[in-house]
């Protein structure tokens, strides 16, 4: 028991503390520079929208004064059956850049790309989400990095909170991850993209089933035609965090689910005598983040059987309830602290990702997604 326990433990800080050394480790070894240099290809930018007149207007707006010449730049728009305001706002905005698709009948983000990808004019197509708001520099920045023939997809990091506020939890969970893939990429390709900002040549697009996770299947499909995948520290989008602990938790269940319905369907990807040390990337990030929860469950029940043992058990039996105790105290917003916040996150994470193991398991569909905004 005390050796399960010990794996268990181990098993447990692998994905979020191990892996991350290993990468630092593995870097001054295994770096891969690649190439930046100021081009200017034609971009086109494609965000798909459901019931988003709160936010459409100032992502338009905030895409049409992009720092990038106006010739070499348009931007694709599709409405996936809007019941509000959607619609009338874009089409009342006039600017012969802006190109919209009204589609009648939901069928989901992924199917809206499907349909809108082929008819881009762009070398390069830039994927976003409605509210997020783009910094002027960012096509830029993004660009640059295509000037290496090697990269195929890139991709930024969303930065939670207006351009003049502060992060939370949420946004410092997301430096974590920019870090991480910041990693992955000088050592080779990183894993998944920022669906709120990423990029990739046209010529590399490949339709995708309606109830794929783009911004997870679309990198995938890069690193099977040998391009590299990259994130660029300097490419960022600015999103609200989200209020509403329901509302992240909801996110996480479908982000998860759909996520693992992605790995099953490309269990290949984890052979290393075909995709070296990216399956190890995909295995490390992905399949044992999503067990992680699943792991903390198994080593608090274990330590309940092991509590009387000895010293060093009681110790880290109590630290996993000032954990729970903690998680619990970020529900009460007077409580509230830095870490009781992201006590609460971590929770919030761990159990949405058990429910989507359990809607995965149970072939739950989730191609169609309702904005909490």
């Amino acid at each position: 028991m005390i050796v399960a326990f010990s794996l268990l433990l181990v098993l447990l800080c692998y994905s979020y503390l191990f892996f991350p050394f290993i990468l630092a480790v593995l870097r001054p070894f295994l770096s891969r520079p690649r190439v930046q240099d100021r081009v200017e290809p034609y971009v086109s930018i494609v965000l798909s929208a459901f019931n988003e007149e709160s936010v459409i207007r100032q992502k338009i707006d905030n895409s049409l004064n992009l720092d990038y010449p106006a010739d070499r730049l348009e931007i694709l728009v599709s409405s996936d059956g809007s019941t509000d305001r959607t619609n009338e706002i874009i089409s009342s905005i006039e600017d012969q850049r802006i190109r919209f698709y009204p589609f009648l009948q939901r069928s989901g983000k992924t199917s809206c790309l499907n349909k809108m990808v082929p008819a881009a004019k762009g070398e390069i197509i830039l994927f976003t989400d409605a509210n997020s708001i783009l910094p002027s520099s960012v096509l830029k920045n993004i660009v640059r990095n295509f000037s290496d023939q090697e990269v195929g997809l890139v991709t930024g990091w969303t930065r939670y909170g207006s351009p003049s506020g502060t992060e939370g939890a949420v946004g410092g969970y997301a430096r974590y991850e920019r870090m991480l893939k910041e990693l992955e990429s000088d050592i080779g390709s990183c894993v998944g993209a920022d669906g709120a900002i990423f990029a990739i040549r046209k010529e590399l697009y490949r339709t995708l089933r309606d109830d794929d996770i783009n911004d997870f299947i679309i990198p995938l499909s890069i690193i099977r035609q040998r391009k590299r995948v990259v994130l660029d520290p300097d490419v960022y989008c600015f999103e609200e965090a989200t209020q509403s602990t329901d509302d992240e938790y909801k996110r996480q269940v479908r982000i998860t689910a759909r996520t693992l319905l992605a790995i099953r369907r490309n269990m290949d990807m984890l052979n290393p005598l075909e995709f070296g040390m990216f399956s190890f990337f995909v295995f490390s990030h992905k399949v044992m983040r999503f067990l992680t929860p699943i792991i903390f469950w198994g080593v608090y029940l274990f330590n309940v059987f092991l509590f009387r043992r000895c010293l060093l058990f009681k110790m880290i039996f109590l630290g996993e309830n000032i954990f729970l105790m903690s998680a619990l105290a970020g529900n009460f917003p007077r409580l509230r602290n830095r870490f009781l916040k992201f006590s609460n996150m971590l929770m919030t994470t761990f159990l949405a990702q058990c429910s989507g193991w359990i809607r995965t398991l149970k072939g739950s569909d989730d191609t169609t997604w309702t904005p909490q905004r």
